[in-house]
C-alpha cells in the first residue's frame, strides 16, 4: 500500500509562515483530541519541526504525494 504525504503551507499564531510542510496523512488525523497537541513534521529540506495544534491559525493543503 502506498503512503500518502500531504503538503501544507501553515500560518502560526506568531505570524511565522511555514511552507511545504510534509505530513503523513491528513493534518486533522494527527490531532484526534485534546490530549494530543504536539507532533513532528518535515519541511521540504527535511528539517524536523514540532507543531502545536494551539499555534496553527491556518493550514492550506498544497498537494498530496504518494510514495
Amino acid at each position: 500500500m502506498k503512503q500518502k504525504f500531504y503538503v501544507y503551507n501553515i500560518l502560526l499564531t506568531n505570524g511565522e509562515y511555514l511552507e511545504n510542510i510534509r505530513v503523513e496523512g491528513p493534518l486533522e488525523d494527527h490531532f484526534p483530541g485534546v490530549s494530543v497537541s504536539l507532533f513532528s513534521v518535515e519541511n521540504i529540506e527535511g528539517k524536523t519541526i514540532v507543531l502545536s495544534v494551539f499555534h496553527i491559525v491556518k493550514a492550506d493543503l498544497i498537494s498530496i504525494e504518494e510514495s
